[in-house]
Order: C-alpha cells, then sequence, then structure tokens
C-alpha cells in the first residue's frame, strides 16, 4: 500500500509551519530510515503540535520499529483530537523516559485543551525546567490556581529559585514544616517522607544560593547552588567569545586524550589538597574505563587502590568512576559517610544520574575516553579525517602513560579554587551540608544546546 495516501490524505498540509520537518521524516519514512524519521518528527512536533499528519506518521514509524504501545498513545490523540487527556498521556509518557523536550508540545496543547489543568501545568512546569526554562515553568504556575497542593507551591519555588527570584521560599519552607512536621515522628511516615526530601533539597540549595550573589548562568555556580558539588574544567566567554551561548560552560561532545586526563587528575589533586580531603585510598568502581582513570588517578596523587564493593565502608576515601552514570548501581553512596569524596570524570548533562558526585572533571553531551577509539583525528597522508583506533594494552599501561604526561594547569585555576574553599562548609561532606548526594537531573537555569 502506498502510506502517502494515508499519511497526506486531503489535509491542507502547507498551512503548517512544520511542513519542512515533516516532509523530511515522511522522506526518511519511505526510504526506510525509520529512526531519523523519528527524529525529524520530533522537530516537527515542537513546531506544531496541532498538525495531524506527523501524528499519523509517527504511529506508521512506530509500527515499523515494533513500539506498539507508543504507537497507541499517537493513535488515541488522532482519535480524539479535541480532548486534552491523550496529549497529557503522550506527555507524560516522555516525561517518564526523560525525553523532556519531545513532552514539551504535547503538555502544550493539553494544557490550552483542558484549560489550565493544574495536573498538566504541573507536567509542563517539570518539563520545561529539565529544559533549562525554569523561568516558564514559574511563569505558568503562577498564573495557575494552585490550591493547597504542596507538590506545585514547592514546584514553583523550585522554578523561582532557579529564576533568580527567591522571595517566598524560607516562608514555605517555614509553613511546610509547622504542617507537616510537628515531631520526628512524621518524617518517618513514608506519606511525608517525600514531602521532607523536597524541603530539604530547596532548602539546602536556597543556603548555597545565598552564598553566591547575583549569580551568573554559568555551569559551575549553578552546578553548586544546585548540588553542592564541584566542576574542574568548563570554559566561559574569557576562553571562547560567545562560548556560554552554547551550553554555559559545559562541553557538548568532546574526545579525550591523555594529556587531558592528566590534566584532571592534576587539578583534582590540587582541589582536594585546598579543601583538606586528600584521600587515603582510591577505591575504583568496575569497568575498564574506571579502571585506568582510577590507576592513573593512583600513579600521580602516591596512594594506593583497589576495586570498590558494593556497600563496603570506606574511610578517607576516593571513590572513582570514569563516567557518572556508573554510579548508578551503588545506592548506599546516596549518604555520605567516612570523609569520602565521589568523583567521575565525566558527567553526562543530559541524563538523570542516581547522584551527582562530589567532583566531576566536566560535563558532555558526548565523551569518547582517549583509549575507546573512535575519535577523529586527521591522516597526515590523505589529508582526510579518520578515527582513531582503540588502544587495547593493559590498563595498569595505560595508566602509566597518562601519568608520564607533561601538562601545565592554567593560573586561572586558582580563582576556582578559591571560589569552592570559601564555600566549603557548603559542598559535599562540608559541615553545613545535608550529608545526602543529591539526584541528578537536567534541571537548570544555564541554557544548553542539543547535539543531534
Amino acid at each position: 500500500m502506498d502510506t502517502s495516501d494515508k499519511v497526506f490524505g486531503k489535509k491542507d498540509k502547507y498551512e503548517s509551519p512544520a511542513i519542512k520537518n515533516y516532509t523530511a521524516a515522511k522522506k526518511a519514512f519511505d526510504e526506510g530510515d525509520y529512526s531519523e524519521s523519528l527524529r525529524l518528527q520530533t522537530f516537527a512536533f515542537c513546531i506544531d503540535p496541532d498538525f495531524t499528519p506527523t501524528y499519523e506518521l509517527a504511529v506508521l514509524t512506530l509500527e515499523k520499529l515494533g513500539a506498539h504501545d507508543e504507537a497507541s498513545l499517537f493513535k488515541n490523540a488522532i482519535t480524539d483530537f479535541n480532548n486534552y487527556k491523550p496529549f497529557y498521556d503522550l506527555g507524560h509518557h516522555f516525561i517518564n523516559a526523560d525525553n523532556y523536550r519531545m513532552a514539551i508540545p504535547f503538555l502544550q496543547r493539553s494544557l490550552i485543551l483542558s484549560r489550565n489543568s493544574l495536573g498538566v501545568a504541573m507536567e509542563l512546569a517539570i518539563a520545561y525546567t529539565a529544559q533549562f526554562q525554569p523561568e516558564k515553568g514559574m511563569e505558568l504556575l503562577k498564573r495557575i490556581d494552585l490550591g493547597d497542593s504542596f507538590w506545585a507551591w514547592c514546584q514553583l519555588y523550585w522554578c523561582s529559585l532557579l529564576s533568580n527570584k527567591p522571595d517566598g521560599i524560607e516562608e514555605f519552607i517555614s509553613r511546610t514544616r509547622m504542617q507537616f512536621f510537628k515531631d520526628n515522628s512524621a518524617i518517618r511516615n513514608k506519606n511525608t517522607a517525600a514531602i521532607y526530601a523536597a524541603i530539604s533539597k530547596l532548602e539546602e540549595c536556597l543556603l548555597r544560593y545565598k552564598t553566591v550573589e547575583n549569580p551568573e548562568y554559568i555551569i559551575r555556580i549553578w552546578h553548586y547552588i544546585q548540588y553542592g558539588a564541584a566542576i574542574l574544567d568548563y570554559f566561559d566567554n574569557s576562553i571562547a567569545e560567545n562560548a556560554l551561548k552554547v551550553a554555559g560552560g559545559r562541553y557538548v561532545a568532546k574526545f579525550g586524550s591523555n594529556s587531558d586526563v592528566k590534566m584532571i587528575i592534576c587539578k583534582l589533586k590540587e582541589y582536594l589538597i585546598k579543601l583538606e580531603r586528600y584521600p587515603e585510598s582510591i577505591y575504583i568502581l568496575p569497568g575498564r574505563n574506571s579502571e585506568i582513570l582510577g590507576k592513573a588517578i593512583s600513579k600521580i596523587f602516591g596512594v594506593d587502590c583497589k576495586q570498590y564493593n558494593r556497600n563496603e565502608s570506606v574511610q578517607n576515601g576516593l571513590i572513582v568512576a570514569g563516567d557518572t552514570s556508573e554510579f548508578n548501581g551503588y545506592p548506599e553512596l546516596v549518604n555520605i559517610t567516612g570523609n569520602t569524596v565521589t568523583f567521575a570524570l565525566n558527567h553526562n548533562w543530559l541524563e538523570n544520574s542516581l547522584i551527582a558526585p562530589d567532583v566531576c572533571g566536566f560535563m558532555t553531551q558526548m565523551y569518547i575516553f582517549p583509549w575507546e577509539g573512535g575519535s577523529p583525528k586527521i591522516n597526515p597522508e590523505t589529508n582526510k579525517i579518520d578515527k582513531s583506533e582503540p588502544d587495547l594494552r593493559p590498563a595498569e599501561e595505560i595508566a602509566e602513560s597518562i601519568a608520564k604526561e607533561e601538562v601545565e594547569i592554567n593560573p586561572d585555576f586558582k580563582d576556582i579554587l578559591e571560589f569552592y574553599y570559601e564555600r566549603k562548609d557548603y559542598l559535599k561532606g562540608g559541615l553545613k551540608d545535608s550529608f545526602k548526594r543529591l539526584h541528578y537531573n537536567t534541571d537548570s537555569p544555564v541554557k544548553g544546546s542539543y547535539f543531534c
């Protein structure tokens, strides 16, 4: 069957601003590239969530890919196109999948159709905030009747804090404590435990916010405010003009080298010395990336290393992972005990994770470790771009190579160290911290662009 009859039908497709993206998605579908078609449909939905042919194409594409449950969500939307519920279900589905960009257009349509339903507004505010637009979430919730919904008010004040408008947050925290936590037994009640956690997070973030006067929208400052955590390598306008406009000091794609890794390790060493948290041992999470990194840190720091085991009791140790996602299997690390520090070389800023490590080397959307292979490089013979080959040597040898690299830390790093040193009590493990590592999500006022 010619799918174009079903997809195009007799709709006046040229009236939609999404027609260019839709047409490209349709072309990819007809060529059998279904994943590419879905990617292009994302742009069409974001531009015009009212354009029905994109929904019909999504159904066909998802069925080709075997995603029948997801296809049913789009079928329901087509069937009842003026009912808010199918679009709420779509938005909620994509929020659960951490695909906030895709959730937004469906929730926007649902909000209009529902005539400003609080439930829909809450989901949309969450999606805005996770897409670096907390001010949109704040303005949306300000014009909705929040009633006595704790979670709606909490989301409003979270958006307000990230929008540099903290007025009313302290009063909200005080009211909530008076209402729910008159004695310690309430904290142990499973119905109020989540409320206690949310209020505690808001309170500690507000405390850190107050330690920074007129915070700029650069990732070093807001990562500290939100998580009490440090970043060792980020870039700003002093390095490249308009650099902040790309990802607010974060990287999009980064291709590693041994000298880069050595530089981060040297910065980590200076950081831990400055904050008087130098480790007695290095604990390495399982995996080749973590093993190479941990052994290199051990050599440069001059302290022993060992593999970390789940639920192991650690005292004065540095727990090392190549990537933040590797901490996801260790829920015990949510609690800070034994003067431990968690470190990840790379932190993906578009992926939620169990914890934000106490220190990360840098934040990227995509990072290739130098020994993995696949990094682009110029072939001097052909003058074309090739990809590097993986380094298959034993981890010990690669770690030794990293340790032998000669690097020199930029003098500007001293200013970064001073920023953290002046606020060391508010950092994770500090005297004024909650002693719980916070779940990392993509909520941030620091704008960022997607690498597609």
